[in-house]
């Protein structure tokens, strides 16, 4: 049967909408692959390389020339009509469409020979007539020479697309049709959010009366997530912005999560200020479901179930404004894993798959709700963090936690169909903060840090950073360090002389030194958060307590040391512990000495964290065990006067800074009169730390202050020194021409 022959000029039919195109990406590297070489495109497209790498897509594939006789298709070709793709070489397009399809193409078949790509939308009955498929194709020019040889077509099927975009206008449909058939949640709200008015619908809706709602303000019905959006969205009223539509979550009667979409009209006063807020609010659930169905289509992995490229770099842009807003620092987490090809190699790419999904849930696992974790592609997972604080070296910290979390959690072994697999991952971390670097740049940067870490030996972190690197490097070898000062006896206590208002030595204060071989001495302002932070803290906590139990028996066989007292300050940690008591009981029993000899310091914020917990443990310490028990830097937390009242202390220690420039604060000044009389009325003893000069040793004498600490008598001292010095002590009647 003969072909119809192409008219002249057919005029163009309506193509498909620009955007939807480009949302699709044409495939231009399949073009160019064709097209770029020397070779006819039929010696091409009869590679056998090529051809297999075709005849793997889902999309159809094929190739026309200007006689519109087939010169290749590839297999979905085949399986879209119901032919053996061998019946279709040489066949006029035609005797494959049939004449509807034919015809309704021959515009583009046109366009397509007179060098214009070609984008249509298309029905396509499926050859068993089971149903019909809804296709995107492209007719794509072949040029040579300057002519045109041919024509590739490309079809995709986006019938799952077409059907989500129905589903979400018939869910609207329904939306608006239950809209109209009810009243929608009406309030009036004063300025400050509390209720003026609401209407039935509303209180069955959150299954409350009208007498409750009108005693509340609207936050208890927002969803907890939502409630400073829905703060600062509100806040944006003003009179020349007068309304404000809101879309937030609610929690309904039954308990459920809805999301309303609510219109609110601010009332202003003569003077533009804010007296009302007029709010009409709906049910988007169905939408919100609908939106999320296609977002998924667009924005998720569909193997992982992770965000794509596409909404990671959605997520960036988002990322970096909310950064200059609030200047938090964030950070880009780079990571690809360490020889996967060779896993996927040997043991085949459906294992390999299987890999890649336990990789995304163990990162998701190390991660932040508010945090997002993205597939690259391949093997490279991305993930972003953000709100890490204003300081560059907390930044910097968390970051690497988290990053080394992840290295922790990829480097345990995987159980792929009941093979243990081993992988690891080398992690590149690049911190932003604000727009100082663009979404190109920031991931470039932490894709070089990635390639860092791999050059550094794989199964590693490094920064992009120089400086970060190494700041966090020696926080790192800081740590390392600390593990092994203990064993290697690297720590030593100095101590502190504590007097009387008569200059006689009442106690010392045991300060701890870490004496590094290398290093040197290490200020316990580097080591102590770093110990806090990896619970270290605990074993120094109880080598303190241990060693200081020990002095205390030391000092019981010398006249002028038996009756010092020494102060052990407390960490946070180690008093939460449950059976903190027993381990100073048992540190007593130990060296057997007088407990009345041993004083533990825990600072306001200690004492003030569980005052139930702590009064129980201070009771028992104070009354069953004997010790004393003082109340650290006090005047520099928020302590109430009922807290002091009920906590069961013998004494209480001035902070230094106050004691600093109470003889040229007056604040100062009067701050450290009022805790000594408050002290007083509380019947506690009061010792004043930092005390460095004759002038602030007479004003704490003359406000009845009778106990002091500072460089006035002697800075910490080795134990060494401050046994010598207590030696000397008596040969001068003044303690202070002793130091």
């Amino acid at each position: 049967m003969k072909a119809p022959s192409i008219p002249p000029k057919i005029a163009e039919s309506e193509e498909v909408n620009t955007n939807f195109v480009d949302s699709f990406m044409l495939p231009e590297a399949l073009s160019t692959l064709l097209t770029a070489s020397d070779q006819p495109v039929h010696a091409l497209l009869s590679n056998p390389v090529i051809q297999k790498v075709l005849d793997y897509l889902p999309s159809m594939v094929g190739y026309w020339d200007k006689d519109l006789k087939n010169r290749f298709v590839n297999k979905a070709y085949g399986e879209w009509f119901g032919v053996d793709v061998s019946q279709i070489g040489g066949r006029h397009i035609w005797e494959l469409l049939g004449d509807d399809l034919y015809r309704l193409n021959l515009p583009y078949i046109h366009g397509a020979l007179n060098g214009e790509l070609k984008a249509f939308e298309r029905i396509i009955p499926n050859a068993d007539g089971s149903r019909s498929r809804h296709s995107l194709t492209y007719y794509i020019p072949d040029f040579n020479g300057g002519e045109v040889q041919g024509f590739f077509v490309l079809a995709t099927d986006i019938s799952v697309i077409k059907e989500a975009e129905a589903e979400l206008r018939q869910s609207e449909e329904r939306f608006r049709s239950l809209v109209q058939d009810q009243t929608e949640v009406i309030s009036r709200l004063r300025a400050d959010g509390t209720y003026i008015f609401v209407n039935e619908v509303y209180c069955r809706f959150f299954g409350k009366t009208e007498a409750e709602m009108l005693s509340s303000t609207w936050q208890p019905v927002v969803y907890h997530e939502d409630l400073q959006r829905v703060a600062d969205e509100l806040a944006m009223l003003s009179v020349t912005n007068p309304v404000v539509m809101i879309e937030n979550r609610v929690v309904s009667a039954t308990g459920e999560v809805h999301w309303m979409q609510f219109s609110n009209r601010g009332i202003f006063d003569a003077h533009g200020q804010l007296t009302e807020i007029q709010s009409v609010g709906r049910d988007i659930s169905d939408r919100k479901r609908a939106e999320a169905e296609i977002q998924n289509l667009a924005y998720k992995d569909s193997l992982t179930g992770l965000s794509n490229r596409r909404h990671l770099l959605d997520r960036l842009q988002i990322a970096l404004a909310t950064s200059a807003r609030s200047m938090q620092y964030g950070a880009l987490l780079f990571m690809d894993l360490d020889k996967f090809k060779v896993i996927n190699d040997t043991q085949g790419h459906s294992d390999g798959d299987l890999l890649l999904v336990e990789v995304a849930k163990r990162i998701m696992a190390c991660v932040r709700e508010v945090d997002t974790v993205a597939r690259q592609g391949g093997d490279e997972f991305v993930v972003l963090v953000e709100r890490l604080g204003t300081s560059l070296e907390e930044a910097s910290r968390m970051a690497a936690k988290i990053a080394e979390t992840i290295r922790v959690a990829l480097a345990e072994p995987y159980e792929i169909n009941q093979l243990s697999v081993r992988s690891s991952s080398s992690i590149g971390v690049a911190l932003f903060c604000g727009h100082d670097t663009s979404v190109e740049e920031l991931i470039k940067r932490a894709d070089m840090a990635m390639y860092q870490a791999k050059d550094g030996g794989r199964n590693r972190i490094h920064f992009f950073d120089p400086q970060m690197q190494q700041l966090v490097e020696l926080r790192a070898l800081l740590e390392s360090d600390l593990h092994n000062a203990l064993a290697d006896e690297q720590f030593e206590l100095h101590y502190q002389l504590q007097v009387d208002h008569e200059n006689q030595p009442i106690g010392a204060e045991a300060l701890i030194r870490w004496v590094h071989p290398q290093r040197g001495v290490v200020s316990p302002a580097h080591f102590i958060p770093v110990a806090e932070e990896s619970a270290l803290i605990l074993n120094i906590g109880d080598w303190v307590l241990d060693e200081a139990c020990r002095q205390i028996a030391v000092w019981n066989a010398h006249e002028k040391t038996r009756n010092l007292v020494l102060a052990v300050n407390i960490s946070a940690q180690q008093f939460k512990q449950a059976h903190f008591v027993e381990q100073v009981i048992a540190a007593i029993h130990k060296y057997g000495i007088d407990p009345s000899r041993l004083k533990l310091e825990l600072t306001e914020s200690v004492a003030l964290d569980d005052i139930t917990d702590v009064i129980a443990k201070k009771n028992d310490l104070r009354q069953k065990v004997g010790v004393t028990l003082s109340l650290d830097d006090f005047g520099t937390g928020f302590s109430s006067l009922s807290y002091l009242k009920r906590l069961p202390l013998d004494q209480i220690k001035i902070d230094q800074s106050f004691v600093r420039d109470i003889t040229t604060d007056k604040s100062d000044a009067v701050m450290v009169k009022t805790i000594i009389d408050m002290a007083q009325n509380f019947s506690l003893n009061v010792i004043a730390e930092g005390v460095e000069t004759e002038a602030q040793l007479a004003f704490l004498k003359q406000h009845e202050c009778k106990a002091y600490q500072g460089y006035l008598f002697s800075k910490p001292l080795p134990i060494e020194e401050f046994d010598a010095l207590m030696k000397q002590y008596g040969t001068s009647a003044d303690i202070t021409k002793l130091v």
